[in-house]
């Protein structure tokens, strides 16, 4: 308890907003970044759902969809290494693009942050109920979704109040368990199968093949940029921050590379791969080591887990800042005395992933809607923020007489490549209530728009980035 609380005078000292100022290691910032993509499930589910596009191409989206991956942590990167321990993704888009675009960016990727922390409870309640019904309970009862929900977001909460290092450690030890769990299924597919070039030399391989599983793939990584909203607390953000982002990219990349081609030898193609429930746990069944599914099913549960705290985490270091520029109630941007974390944001972002996940899982047929439609309306947050990272860099450069000609290259590319991921997406969605979801994120991202019209009226035509001043009153809340 000394520690925190001689941190804390140190970081009022400091100037910063009560957070745990200086504390977080470079591999705790990968940890973030990692725990904000939850690798794990998306190596056990993501092949399969990116075959649905690409084919037998399955790796050559992947490749191109790490390529696109690292290309936008490239430009997180530049603003991390220039804007030090003060800036947030949100301070990035601020400084680069002006207040409005800021804050509209903030509140598109923690809205986010807060519906993949829904899917990956849908997703927790999927993998969990082979291990249910196998012990004898119903896993599509409602008192049991209801009683997992409440389970799951009040051991998270508590664990991200309890302190930034408790819930980065702890989700890097659950995605390297769940991975090895994985691991041990993709060896046994090797040691039957061997390795061959075939999943590398695809008879269906060409532009369109590749580029529509790439609308999937990208999915896979979102999260990854997650550390950037922990810069305050990041002991040395101006290499921390892009290790953490460009290093979760590249390993991430890596993983679901390798998981997507043992599942091609395993099946024999891609088509197989989509015709199979659970492509991981078939594979291990085939292959020797069926025991091994249960580990797959746990390890899933446990990268899930990981991912929400992961995400609100995030989500709550932009609630955090939004509240210290003036656009949210000041009560938000206050840190626990002792802790040094944003619980306010955090408990309220827990408690609505927990009721906006009750009511689409009592509303939407399956628990796998739940998770599509989530993961589907998240995904757009996420999009628009790293569109204006990738613009932005371009007039960040520009406006600090930095050389422009790199920036603008991996900016136009990047942010060409995700915009054709959102159209080509929204093209292909044509039943509902896919085919409207990217209009309910519009109406998000109007009503952001007003909302910070309104709020800078209110604070006499400010909103921009707050300096780093005394900050709030500390909130005098018990150890």
């Amino acid at each position: 308890m000394k520690e925190y609380a001689l941190d804390e005078v140190e970081a009022q000292h400091e100037g910063h907003p009560g957070l745990h100022a200086n504390t977080l290691s470079t591999f705790e910032m990968l940890a973030q970044s990692v725990a904000g993509i939850a690798p794990s499930a998306v190596m056990a589910t993501g092949p399969a759902l990116v075959a649905l596009g690409a084919g037998d191409s399955v790796l050559y989206s992947y490749i191109a969809s790490t390529i696109v991956m690292v290309l936008i942590g490239w430009c997180v990167a530049q603003f991390a290494r220039r804007e030090g321990e003060e800036a947030t993704l949100l301070s990035y888009i601020q400084r680069a693009l002006g207040p409005g675009a800021g804050f509209i960016g903030a509140v598109a990727l923690a809205f986010g942050y807060l519906l993949i922390a829904i899917a990956c409870l849908a997703g927790i309640t999927m993998y969990l109920a082979p291990l249910l019904g196998w012990a004898g309970v119903d896993p599509e009862s409602t008192t049991y979704q209801v009683i997992l929900t409440v389970v799951v977001m009040v051991l998270a909460a508590v664990t991200m109040i309890i302190g930034v290092h408790l819930s980065t450690r702890f989700a890097m030890v659950l995605e390297v368990l769940s991975i090895i769990a994985i691991t041990v299924v993709i060896i046994a597919v090797f040691v039957r199968h061997g390795i061959s070039a075939r999943p590398m030399t695809p008879s269906d391989l060409g532009l369109s093949g590749f580029t529509s599983g790439m609308v999937l793939a990208i999915l896979g990584y979102v999260g990854f940029e997650s550390a950037a909203n922990l810069g305050v607390e990041a002991r040395d953000p101006a290499h921390s921050v892009p290790r953490a982002v460009i290093g979760s990219a590249t390993i991430v990349g890596v993983l679901y590379f390798v998981s997507a081609y043992a599942q091609l030898e395993g099946f024999g193609s891609g088509t197989a791969i989509t015709q199979s429930a659970a492509p991981l746990n078939d594979l291990a069944d085939n292959n020797g080591v069926g025991w091994m599914g249960y580990l797959v099913d746990v390890g899933a549960v446990a990268s899930f887990f990981a991912c929400i705290t992961g995400s609100l985490n995030a989500a709550s270091r932009l609630m955090f800042q939004i509240a210290r520029d003036g656009f949210l109630p000041t009560s938000f941007g206050r840190a626990h005395r002792v802790r040094m974390t944003p619980h306010r944001s955090i408990i309220v972002l827990s408690s609505l992933a927990a009721i906006i996940a009750l009511v689409l899982m009592i509303s939407e047929p399956t628990v796998i809607d739940v998770f599509g439609v989530s993961g589907t309306i998240g995904t757009f947050g996420y999009m628009l923020a790293y569109v204006l990272m990738a613009l932005g860099i371009i007039a960040y450069s520009a406006r600090r007489g930095h050389a422009v000609m790199l920036p603008a290259i991996i900016g136009l590319v990047s942010a060409a490549a995700l915009v054709f991921v959102v159209v080509k997406s929204i093209q292909g969605a044509v039943d509902p209530p896919y085919s409207y979801l990217h209009w309910i994120f519009l109406a998000v991202v109007l009503l952001s728009a007003v909302w910070y019209l309104v709020g800078r009226g209110r604070n006499g035509g400010g909103g921009g980035i707050r300096s780093a001043g005394p900050p709030p009153e500390q909130e005098k809340v018990p150890a």
